[in-house]
């Protein structure tokens, strides 16, 4: 092997070693993505993500044209979730400000928590997103949340913690081919 090859070889894994560190923010996290749905119909759209404290997280991608809240889309899932092939139900406790998210059952999982019991965590925290930003916890409540194109809300059970990255399809797309490409090639003897 020559001299010039062994330099390519070794700044080709640099280079990818830095991108994959890059791209760690996108690729890591607990999240293992159930499954993905599309409900409504319009030309914008915004993401909701729930995360569930055994690590599953499911992510519905909500369609309108119309101004819509957070509750807005929650409603328009459990309208169309059966529909499109699954079940999807949630519950509020409603007090004078608002309401109050208690329960969310996606298929087989499903949690009730409002907050009661020590250490005072047991509930659906509410983050949004707008399409060019990270995660914030929601200072106002979903009947209060108005979704615009390219947005996310994401329900997270039971921790503090922001939803978990899940890996955008163009991300996988990129990340996949680059690390295929690095395997090890064997020198004939």
């Amino acid at each position: 092997m020559s001299v010039f090859s062994s330099s390519v070889r070794r700044i080709s894994r640099v280079r990818l070693g830095m991108f994959l560190l890059g791209m760690s923010p996108a690729l890591s996290g607990h999240a293992d993505l159930v499954q993905t749905w599309e409900v409504g119909d319009g030309d914008s759209s915004a993401m909701i993500q729930f995360d569930f404290l055994v690590g599953n997280s499911y992510a519905i991608e909500v369609a309108f044209d119309e101004p819509i809240t957070g509750q807005g889309a929650l409603d328009l899932i459990a309208a169309e979730s059966n529909s499109v092939g699954f079940d999807f139900s949630y519950d509020v406790i409603s007090y004078s400000f608002g309401d109050f998210l208690v329960s969310i059952d996606i298929d087989q999982d499903g949690q009730y928590g409002d907050g009661s019991t020590p250490p005072y965590i047991d509930y659906w925290h509410y983050w949004t997103a707008e399409s060019d930003t990270g995660w914030a916890e929601s200072m106002i409540g979903f009947s209060s949340r108005v979704l615009t194109d390219g947005s996310s809300d994401g329900w997270v059970f039971g921790t503090t913690d922001a939803p978990a990255a899940i890996p955008s399809p163009a991300t996988l797309a990129l990340a996949i081919p680059a690390v295929l490409m690095t395997r090890r090639r064997r020198r004939a003897h």
